[in-house]
């Protein structure tokens, strides 16, 4: 599998398991270098540990050649023991390399003290130690050389780094939380939004990073159940340090050790703020006329059916309005349909600032408007139509100065569904148009 296929909790899972093997690799060489000084001190002790290492050894004289190789040696290079004592060592090296491996050598012979190098080659990457035995006049006699494969090693502190840097690059927020609610490890985006450093998170209490109320209200009880093998996904707005109020999207993911017991929660949070802003966008673009900015029919449905509902179970009262402008093509074909257009965002405009909050305005189409007037009497109804119908009458439009309106109003009551309180209501408007126009007639 590929790195960059990895899902983010793949990933932090990758990141815990190889600082762990990195951990243990180097205390394992950690501990070789201190057992190899330790017995690398007389020509006795270098035979006897050159046969007991499970490294590449060999022993040397000082013009390099191998006295002695040990079973990890011969399995490695594919020869018999008879075939490598009594060689000299730079045979067996890449022409390339004999120069360089002769100086490191004489190194050695000329400081008396031990030198360790690293070679790369072909696809191997191997830690080299070179180690003189000293004689009884205090000169180098022998070279005790051991050989370790330090492949693996470097293998996953690479994969570490490439893990690290996909996670640090990632405009998501990462957290891996222990069992007592403690930031384990963050990444560079936990900084950047919550504007700290690492040693102010990390170490930390999610409480003390998110607030007690927060803490106890939204997250303890996730992380809870996600230590408990629960994956959980949710949505939640937060108040960031920045000022900004973020919509995030955010995935709690038990984190398994070996053994299969959960040692912590992975939290990836990602800001949907936009995705949520662009979805109330288009939720509201679906219910408004985009010409007036008002609402349109599909809500004007919808809100109709939901007060008839609540009438029926409060017993309120609701009564609603239609009116269109008289003339109105008159308009249209005399000055140009962006006269039209001018009128009816006047019109609505206008009728807006004779209305409540809580009144449905919405254009029924063409110049055809209806107004839902949850808690309201049908007398109170035919004041407010009244009193429009005024106001219209009295205003002054642009390009054509004076326009009508005819109303209808009409009132719920308990044997009306959607469909048969807005018949009476189109009846009685047009009954308004019928008899003269400029007129509320109610039904």
């Amino acid at each position: 599998m590929k790195v960059d296929d990895l899902s983010k909790e793949q990933l932090m899972e990758k990141i815990k398991s190889l600082n762990r093997e990195i951990t243990r690799l180097k205390e394992k060489e950690a501990q070789r270098i201190h057992t190899e000084k330790a017995l690398i001190k007389t020509k006795a002790t270098a035979y006897a540990f050159i046969n007991a290492t499970s490294d590449l050894a060999a022993l040397l004289n000082t013009n390099g050649i191998i006295l002695e190789v040990n079973e990890a040696a011969v399995r490695r290079v594919g020869k018999r023991v008879t075939e490598l004592t009594g060689k000299c060592i730079f045979d067996f090296f890449p022409p390339e390399f004999k120069d360089f491996r002769k100086v490191y050598i004489n190194i050695v012979l000329q400081t008396k003290e031990p030198l360790r190098f690293q070679d790369e080659y072909k696809d191997l990457i191997l830690n080299v130690c070179i180690y003189p035995i000293l004689n009884d006049e205090d000169e180098v006699e022998r070279l005790a050389v051991f050989v370790s494969d330090d492949t693996e090693h470097r293998h996953n502190e690479e994969l570490l780094h490439r893990y690290s840097q996909i996670l640090s690059t990632t405009q998501d927020l990462m957290a891996y939380i222990d069992k007592n609610f403690i930031f384990r490890t963050v990444n560079d985006a936990y900084l950047r939004i919550y504007k700290k450093s690492r040693k102010e998170i990390v170490g930390h209490s999610v409480e003390e990073l998110v607030g007690k109320d927060y803490f106890e209200k939204k997250i303890k009880e996730n992380i809870q159940q996600c230590l408990n093998g629960q994956g959980i996904q949710q949505q939640e707005w937060f108040d960031f340090p920045d000022g900004k109020r973020r919509c995030m999207y955010m995935s709690y993911y038990p984190l398994l050790a070996k053994d299969k017991h959960v040692t912590g929660v992975l939290l990836n949070s990602v800001d949907i703020t936009k995705i949520k802003q662009l979805e109330e966008e288009l939720k509201r673009l679906s219910v408004t006329d985009l010409l007036t900015q008002i609402f349109n029919r599909t809500k004007f449905d919808q809100a109709l059916k939901e007060e008839i509902k609540r009438c029926r179970r409060y017993n309120t009262e609701l009564s609603i309005i239609m009116f269109d402008i008289d003339h109105f093509k008159h308009f249209n074909d005399t000055y140009g349909h962006d006269v039209g257009d001018k009128i009816l965002v006047s019109l609505v405009n206008l009728v807006k600032k004779c209305i409540r909050d809580t009144d449905i305005f919405s254009r029924w189409g063409g110049e055809e408007f209806m107004l839902l007037l949850p808690h309201t009497s049908l007398e109170n109804a035919v004041k407010l139509a009244e009193r429009i119908r005024i106001k219209v009458k009295e205003h002054t439009f642009a390009k054509v100065e004076s326009i009508t309106c005819s109303f209808g109003v009409s009132e719920f009551i308990k044997e009306d569904n959607e469909e048969t309180l807005i018949k009476r209501v189109d009846n009685a408007l047009y009954e308004s148009k019928r008899s003269g126009r400029n007129k509320v007639t109610v039904m």
